[in-house]
């Protein structure tokens, strides 16, 4: 008997320039973007940080990171998906990414995902799939907080 789930409830989030599939249990909340502050020092697709629940979190354009966006600047629909971030130690416990709309909850079997052929690689891209005819982005959480780390470490 397999102890294996057949499904798994993912969340799927508008970015600039695609879609990403995070796993549900990895998002904390979906908020406003409001109130960013710069981060010294970051990348262009650190957008910022904010507080959220007490934490600083930084905000990034997942879109300009993983090659789907040359440029993303919040708009009037942009919100945080904020995201437990796995690492054991970090300056960053959560992360926030900037996306474009509502995001909705799916349940997906592996059987319903297409590892495309031409995937790009990219930086913070664990996957690109393809997934209701949609190109998605399943990022690569260790790699992301990895990034975020030192940036955070030093502001």
């Amino acid at each position: 008997m397999s102890t294996e789930p057949t499904e798994l409830r993912v969340i799927l989030a508008p970015i600039g320039g695609g879609q990403l599939m995070l796993p549900g249990s990895v998002v904390a909340e979906v908020v406003e973007l409001a109130d960013l502050r710069p981060v010294r020092g970051g990348p262009a697709w650190i957008k910022g940080e904010m507080d959220w629940q007490d934490w600083r979190v930084p905000v990034i354009s997942f879109g300009m990171l993983g090659g789907t966006a040359e440029v993303e600047a919040p708009g009037a629909k942009s919100r945080v998906l904020v995201i437990k971030s796995l690492a054991a130690t970090s300056s960053a416990p959560y992360i926030g990414i900037m996306i474009s709309g509502v995001p909705r909850v799916s349940r997906v079997r592996a059987a319903d995902l297409v590892e495309l052929e031409q995937a790009a690689d990219s930086p913070g891209v664990f996957r690109e799939i393809s997934f209701e005819d949609r190109r998605v982005l399943i990022p690569e959480l260790d790699q992301l907080n990895e990034f975020i780390e030192p940036v955070m470490t030093d502001s």
